[in-house]
């Protein structure tokens, strides 16, 4: 059997300004990896593994 709960947060507007940098970075970052992935594909090269720190 499987369980699974739900919470609810109410985030102050210092912790909401956080989540919404902290996730606009994830975006970016995650964006940037699909790009250079989908370049190589276009090209037809070996598609790359990108690691996230590669963009730090």
């Amino acid at each position: 059997m499987l369980k699974a709960y739900k919470c609810r947060i109410y985030p102050s507007d210092k912790q909401k300004e956080f989540f919404e940098k902290i996730f606009g970075c994830c975006r970016f970052v995650w964006n940037k990896m699909l790009e250079e992935k989908l370049e190589a594909l276009e090209q037809g090269k070996k598609i790359p593994r990108v690691t996230p720190a590669k963009y730090k």
